[in-house]
């Protein structure tokens, strides 16, 4: 149920990606596609999750780039706090984009960015 609420936010702030809410579902199609996980944690009541999500992850090119190299994965961490304990997460604040390859952390991205910032972000990974 909460997987449905969350989707319907999601589709609610437009944005265009498919979200995987199941992390070992995005790390068993992150294997099969041999991509790397990108797994942003959030809260629906932050300010700058939401600008995340309405500004930056709605962009085409920055969609587009994400589907090409990322598996995306989406956790609010206020709705479901024991899936980030689950894969030994724990952010210092919200929004949080970790890239995650083969179940290791290789880049963390901490705060609201605008889109050619998280672009950079999401290029040097």
């Amino acid at each position: 149920m909460r997987a449905l609420i969350l989707f319907c936010c999601f589709l609610a702030y437009g944005c265009a990606l498919d979200w995987l809410v199941d992390y070992k579902e995005a790390t068993d199609r992150a294997d099969a596609e041999g991509k790397p996980v990108m797994a942003l944690l959030m809260r629906q009541t932050c300010p700058y999750c939401r600008m995340l999500l309405n500004d930056t992850l709605v962009n085409d090119a920055i969609v587009k780039e994400i589907e090409k190299n990322y598996v995306p994965l989406m956790i609010d961490v206020e709705e479901e706090p024991q899936k980030t304990a689950e894969i030994g997460l724990n952010p210092r604040a919200v929004p949080a984009t970790y890239i995650i390859e083969g179940g290791r952390v290789i880049s963390t991205l901490i705060g609201y960015r605008p889109p050619m910032e998280f672009m950079r972000f999401l290029q040097r990974n």
